[in-house]
């Protein structure tokens, strides 16, 4: 009976990890996709987050809830112990860490101030959705989708994100398989895969 049930689940699992977001079939309408887009400013993604800086590498479990431009970004470990708790508000970035409160009026500083971590939050609630931001270099991939971007702003000029899979949610289609490389230093990037996208 235990090996049944053992094999039971070992299929499951296996069908778990096989399941795939529904890729495009054909070209896409990247001006129209890009108007739906924007007009979603209600969105949760859950999904891991690797980082890996020339001195040290991280590997957690992302949880990101967005009110655009307000948000909840949270980073734990395998344990389910609590890496980063950030809160956006209007008034700013607040984080908590070992019991003490930081404050910053950039999300992107205050993370790095705090835990030594380069990733560009503002700029990433649009990139995360496929969307270039103004001034923003792109290539499209074979169905009409973002592939590759190269940011125009002077403050993240040094970041390029690759985009891997797309994934259809709703009647859009969402990256569920991010890079982001530090032009400057190779071996410094970010990449995020993505698991569920919840659109408000």
């Amino acid at each position: 009976m235990f090996r049944q049930v053992f094999i039971f689940l070992f299929v499951i699992l296996l069908s778990a990890c096989a399941t795939r977001p529904q890729a495009p079939q054909g070209q896409i309408n990247l001006p129209a996709q890009l108007i739906k887009l924007d007009a979603i400013k209600h969105w949760n993604i859950n999904g891991k987050l690797a980082l890996k800086e020339p001195e040290k590498s991280v590997s957690a479990t992302l949880r990101w809830q967005v009110t655009d431009p307000l948000f909840t970004f949270r980073l734990s470990n395998f344990l389910g112990v609590t890496l980063v708790d950030m809160q956006q508000s209007e008034d700013g970035a607040r984080l908590e860490a070992d019991d003490e409160i930081y404050t910053d009026p950039s999300a992107t500083a205050l993370l790095y101030q705090t835990t030594g971590w380069d990733i560009p939050l503002e700029q990433l609630l649009s990139w995360v959705k496929g969307v270039p931001r103004a001034g923003d270099n792109y290539t499209l991939n074979e169905n009409g989708l973002l592939k590759q971007l190269k940011p125009g702003c002077r403050q993240c000029a040094g970041w390029q994100v690759d985009y891997a899979q797309y994934g259809q949610v709703d009647d859009v289609f969402l990256p569920h398989n991010i890079k982001l490389t530090n032009t400057a230093q190779p071996e410094q990037w970010i990449k995020i895969r993505i698991s569920q996208w919840t659109l408000n």
